[in-house]
């Protein structure tokens, strides 16, 4: 009983938390939301205590809605500061009792209206004035119930430095007076395309292999679709968002082929595909259908990338000629060396190795380029289906000579006994 009644405060606070925020910081103002979080954070202590010893009530949200809004408008009569949060609150004269506050609260967090109030707290969260590091901190840790540690954990910052990031963000849009609305329409692209960047770069601190001593972290992957689906499902979503919501789903799709029972990294020609979550393939293929459109935008070509793999039975079946047009066109609309290093390995997929090893060599040219690890692995796999087995294996060595974490010291090891058999 002990473990599931853990399990279940630790779930709402993932995702009730973040109703709760969002909805007390939309009825008493950005001024209020460090009470608002601890009140918050008292409310699911208490019932992990109630609920050990008087069981899981009927309907647990409720149950923590309930704490959570009482505690906080306790703590205010208290302080006697209620009229001054009602206030900032932008509601009318009419609607300053408290049985009205309470009242308009209570319609807030019905599961119809909660979304409003989400949404509203995904676009303060991405507010032009932060920057992305900021954004995704404050995103992670209002919208997604993250602690401080996790979240430093995760974007590889001392805890401090994220503390100390994520409450001036706080004072900041609290100084501002920032209301927790919508963009208007003039400012309505602008703001969504912050919003399309945070949750992109949120699921690559998840998904990627290169953070940390976790190779990858599945909640921030899962809570970055979370709120893209949110977005999707609103009038404020356009065609890039679908798009970036089916290129998030056909990466999480392979989440759990792209480790072993022991957490080290699987390389997708090395990836169980009988693991691949096809229903979710499916409904990202969904949300790519929906997404067309005549200008498109780098979530659609990424995507479209993606689903390549994820319709393949085998990295030999892939068609690698498509992903290299594919590349082609990113680069055309944003000029990236990892966009080019990728074209230079579905170039070698395909069977011009030549060429691939061309790209690779301008690649380390570069400044920017000169101490990416993957950039030595990519030289190693273009040697490797030349045949050169020495020649990658010089490749791996280099890269191992640099700083990497323990998990891509584990894979690059794996890789050398493998070429030396």
């Amino acid at each position: 009983m002990k473990q599931s009644t853990n399990q279940l405060v630790e779930h709402f606070f993932r995702h009730e938390s973040a109703n709760l925020v969002a909805v007390l910081t939309r009825a008493f103002g950005m001024r209020r939301i460090d009470l608002i979080e601890d009140m918050v954070q008292v409310a699911m202590l208490e019932a992990m205590h109630a609920w050990k010893q008087r069981g899981i009530p009927g309907n647990p949200a409720a149950w923590i809605h309930h704490v959570a809004k009482h505690r906080i408008l306790d703590t205010l009569r208290r302080e006697k500061t209620y009229e001054k949060a009602v206030a900032l609150s932008g509601l009318s004269m009419a609607d300053q009792s408290i049985n009205a506050q309470e009242s308009i609260v209570d319609q807030w967090l019905e599961e119809e209206h909660l979304p409003d109030s989400l949404l509203r707290m995904i676009f303060v969260c991405c507010h032009p004035s932060l920057d992305r590091k900021t954004q995704i901190a404050l995103t992670l840790k209002t919208l997604c119930g993250f602690g401080i540690s996790e979240i430093a954990r995760g974007l590889l910052l001392p805890s401090e430095t994220v503390k100390k990031r994520v409450q001036r963000a706080k004072n900041s849009l609290a100084t501002a007076n920032v209301q927790l609305e919508l963009p208007s329409n003039d400012q309505l692209t602008l703001r969504r395309d912050a919003v399309h960047d945070v949750l992109y770069l949120m699921f690559n601190e998840g998904y990627s292999t290169s953070h940390g001593t976790e190779p990858i972290r599945d909640d921030i992957c899962e809570e970055a679709a979370r709120l893209c689906h949110l977005l999707c499902e609103s009038p404020c979503s356009s065609p890039a968002t679908k798009a970036l919501l089916a290129l998030l789903l056909f990466h999480a799709a392979r989440l759990d082929a792209r480790t072993d029972e022991d957490g080290a990294v699987i390389l997708l020609e090395d990836q169980d595909r009988t693991k691949w979550d096809r229903c979710l393939i499916g409904t990202a293929q969904s949300w790519l259908g929906q997404s067309k459109t005549d200008q498109p935008t780098t979530f659609h070509l990424e995507a479209a990338i993606a689903m390549q793999h994820c319709l393949s039975p085998s990295v030999e079946a892939t068609d690698w000629g498509t992903i290299v047009l594919l590349y082609s066109r990113l680069i055309q609309l944003r000029e990236s060396p990892v966009y080019a290093l990728n074209r230079a390995i579905a170039m070698g997929q395909a069977g011009d190795t030549h060429e691939a090893l061309s790209q690779l060599q301008k690649l380390q040219n570069r400044e920017d380029m000169k101490h990416y690890l993957l950039l030595d692995c990519a030289f190693a796999r273009i040697h490797e289906l030349e045949g050169n087995k020495e020649a990658a294996i010089d490749s791996y060595l280099v890269a191992l000579s640099k700083t990497v974490a323990p998990h891509e010291k584990a894979l690059l090891e794996k890789k050398l006994r493998k070429l030396a058999d």
